[in-house]
């Protein structure tokens, strides 16, 4: 699983923090206005929010929380694939997020000290989960830097999304030999 983006969104389309890991770049109160509206709709024609919206090869996993006085969203937009880790991500982030929730419960409209803050504790808290590779051992071959193979906690979830260019590089270069190896059979 690749975590491309972190968001947390209040009930009034402000977003508070923001983390970027993957490849998707995208303007965080455009996505919380969006969002916000989305969540909106689907409430009031449906009776019920979403829990996750897919598009291509990723899904928009939504958490709703809140702390003691606000209302909040969690929302990762990852690879689409292994909802257990999604849970655990998700542990993780909130925990983070009851520790500081006084930063949560003050914000009004400055999300500099929530994603500096909060921004940070997330990143060194996801970067503690393996990468689900190279923990079976799916990787190996190429999972590695600077010649020395890379093992257990060095390879993370934080580090996933560096991976993900490496992997498809590594898939190409092996098809691409198979199919010169095809053709000159």
């Amino acid at each position: 699983m690749v975590i491309h983006n972190i968001y947390i969104i209040n009930n009034n389309g402000l977003c508070p923090l923001s983390l970027k890991l993957g490849s998707i770049e995208a303007d965080p109160d455009l996505i919380a206005g969006i969002f916000t509206a989305s969540q909106m709709f689907w409430k009031e024609v449906t009776g019920e929010a979403p829990k996750s919206i897919s598009f291509q090869n990723m899904n928009a996993y939504i958490k709703p929380f809140s702390t003691e006085e606000k209302e909040w969203y969690l929302i990762l937009v990852t690879d689409a694939e292994k909802p257990g880790l999604v849970e655990e991500v998700q542990d993780c982030i909130l925990k983070i997020v009851g520790e500081t929730k006084e930063l949560f419960e003050k914000f009004f409209a400055d999300p500099n000290d929530i994603n500096r803050i909060v921004g940070d504790l997330i990143i060194d808290e996801l970067s503690r989960i393996p990468c689900p590779y190279i923990s079976k051992k799916l990787l190996k071959h190429i999972c590695e830097c600077d010649g020395e193979s890379v093992e257990g906690l060095d390879c993370n979830l934080v580090s996933m999304a560096l991976c993900k260019t490496k992997i498809r590089d590594y898939q190409k270069k092996n098809s691409s030999s198979l199919l010169l190896n095809y053709h000159t059979i």
